[in-house]
């Protein structure tokens, strides 16, 4: 339903606004580009199809094939010939010049020379009658994404990377949604437009700032030469502050792992003014960096969950080298007269390394709270943030700790 609105806002305003410029909109899975013509023909470009047209007693799409040398060829002269494929019914004769193609107009394949190779599709070009600043939306493939890159003195980099068709220059926004939309939404959706208009042009920044009202994350990137079909663009860069790898530990009421398993490294940063950052992160790869000779190098891939200002950010960088844990189910107790249960864990947690590293316990279960603890070994700072329905326990370990636990349970409310 989120789609359909962000896409029905978008067409509405634009259908509304007289465009003295070209606008871009890159979904997560579409690219939209829309344009306005005064002419009665419009050539579309390569890599897109007609959405919808505005502003027009009526228009109409037709096909123009370009003139070029070819003669009729017969497939059986081609079997023992290697060929590569190229376009849709199109074919590279390997070792040659030539190049060997379907021909709808006249049913029969073809042969012509490579230099004529993009003349062979032919290119749409839309007829349109009694055009008053009509407003044409054309669609093609396209996508993008954020790229962070983290440095360990706390470089925070925010990059974004968009894939469509060029389009030279225009106005680029990025919209943090899927559209994927059926052909027949597509049509159901715009069909219906009419040519009622207005005149204010600034109208039209309201879509982006309808699309982020809506709670949908909308960059304006504002005016981009389009010219390539990947590029990658530096948003910002922050400083931040302070940031903590955490090794993690998840359990449940069944867990049970005699053997000693590797704990996995959360690092939390406070997303946050206060601590260099403060910033709107949209889910994205982010890679982390380590210094060797002095000089950062980017060594792990992790990724960011959508995390807004004020959010803690979780960034899971995998297993650890140095912090292992077992745990060890002592009991496991159905007590009916109380109607609950009361299961007993012996969590041991070694940290191989010189440097101390700080341990999260971590379990979230509606009910479930701490009846008994007990905590031995060398550690420092222990913090127990657990109340009923969350275990949340982090503390510094210096070598090895052993912790006794047992957790109550309500079987019924």
């Amino acid at each position: 339903m989120k789609k359909m609105y962000v896409f029905f806002m978008l067409i509405v305003f634009l259908s509304m606004t007289v465009l003295s410029e070209n606008y871009t909109f890159i979904f997560k899975d579409v690219q939209l580009f829309y344009t306005v013509s005064n002419e009665t023909s419009f050539f579309v470009p390569e890599g897109f199809d007609v959405l919808w047209i505005s502003g027009v007693d009526s228009w109409e799409l037709k096909k123009v094939y370009q003139h070029f040398p070819f003669k009729i060829a017969s497939l059986e002269d081609y079997t023992q010939k290697s060929i590569e494929a190229i376009d849709e019914d199109v074919y590279k004769i390997v070792g040659t010049n030539e190049i060997l193609f379907y021909n709808p107009q006249l049913n029969h394949w073809c042969v012509t020379d490579e230099k004529n190779k993009d003349k062979i599709q032919p290119t749409t070009q839309i007829l349109l009658k009694n055009p008053k600043s009509a407003v044409i939306a054309l669609r093609g493939e396209g996508s993008w994404e954020v790229i962070y890159e983290m440095k360990s003195d706390g470089t925070f980099n925010k990059n974004v990377q968009f894939n469509g068709v060029p389009v030279g220059q225009n106005n680029l926004y990025l919209v943090n949604e899927y559209l994927n939309l059926s052909s027949r939404d597509y049509i159901e959706s715009t069909k219906l437009l009419s040519s009622t208009r207005i005149v204010n042009e600034d109208d039209f920044g309201m879509v982006a700032q309808e699309a982020i009202l809506s709670q949908t994350y909308t960059m304006n990137l504002g005016k981009i030469n389009f010219q390539n079909t990947l590029m990658n663009v530096r948003i910002s860069q922050n400083d931040i502050l302070s940031y903590e790898d955490r090794n993690v530990i998840n359990f449940s009421l069944y867990s049970n792992i005699p053997n000693y398993t590797k704990t996995q490294i959360i690092r939390h940063i406070e997303n946050a003014k206060y601590n260099g950052l403060g910033i709107e992160l949209p889910s994205g790869e982010v890679w982390i960096h380590e210094e060797f000779d002095n000089e950062s190098f980017p060594i792990k891939l992790a990724y960011i969950e959508d995390t807004p200002v004020g959010d803690s950010l979780k960034i899971n960088l995998g297993e650890s080298w140095n912090v292992q844990y077992k745990i060890e189910k002592l009991s496991d107790v159905e007590v009916k007269s109380a109607n609950s249960r009361i299961v007993d864990f012996l969590i041991t947690v070694k940290n191989f390394s010189d440097d101390r590293q700080i341990v999260n316990l971590s379990m979230f279960e509606p009910n479930i709270e701490i009846e008994e603890m007990h905590v031995e070994g060398n550690y420092q700072n222990l913090k127990n943030n657990s109340e009923k329905g969350k275990i949340d326990i982090v503390f510094d370990i210096i070598d090895e700790v052993k912790i006794r636990m047992t957790i109550k349970t309500v079987l019924k409310e």
